[in-house]
């Protein structure tokens, strides 16, 4: 059973000391198994909401992100301060999607970051009935509205 608890992952691993406004309650929302729903301004701290849940809870996170910057930006972090964070998306090699598959099915990952159309691949959906999925987020869903549905169809079955 994992000991860690959310305020010394947050100042061990993440840095701070306290929990800003309404993280705390998404943080022990997400703990308690709970959906829960946070809408943040930018630098609100929002991906801190599901990424400190996904250290605490057994299993990996599967993150939908709208665009690989993004999601290489977030894994650049979290590798920088020694979580297990991957990406699957169009860029990677064969071997470098097999080797994150790899990681997943090992359960070495604590983070997985997806587009919302890789579920779309029936060997990633097969996939993931077979790992301990601790969470899933969708990161960036203001984009949605911004562009509207129809730029990414593939939100709406995220269901």
């Amino acid at each position: 059973m994992n000991t860690l608890s959310p305020e010394s992952v947050l100042r061990e691993t993440f840095g701070f000391a306290a929990f800003r406004s309404h993280q705390e309650g998404l943080v022990q929302g997400l703990l308690a198994g709970r959906d829960v729903f946070g809408v943040m301004p930018t630098g609100g701290g929002k991906s801190l909401c599901y990424q400190l849940p996904a250290i605490v809870m057994p299993g990996c996170a599967v993150v939908v992100s709208p665009l690989i910057a993004l999601m290489k930006d977030q894994i650049d972090a979290l590798t920088a301060r020694g979580i297990s964070a991957k990406r699957l998306d169009s860029t990677l090699s064969a071997d470098e999607y097999r080797a994150v598959m790899n990681d997943l099915r090992q359960g070495s990952l604590q983070l997985l970051y997806v587009a919302p159309e890789r579920f779309n691949n029936e060997r990633f959906r097969d996939a993931i009935p077979q790992i301990r999925v601790s969470l899933f987020a969708v990161d960036e869903a203001h984009c949605t509205s911004e562009w509207g549905h129809n730029s990414r169809p593939d939100y709406l079955k995220l269901a």
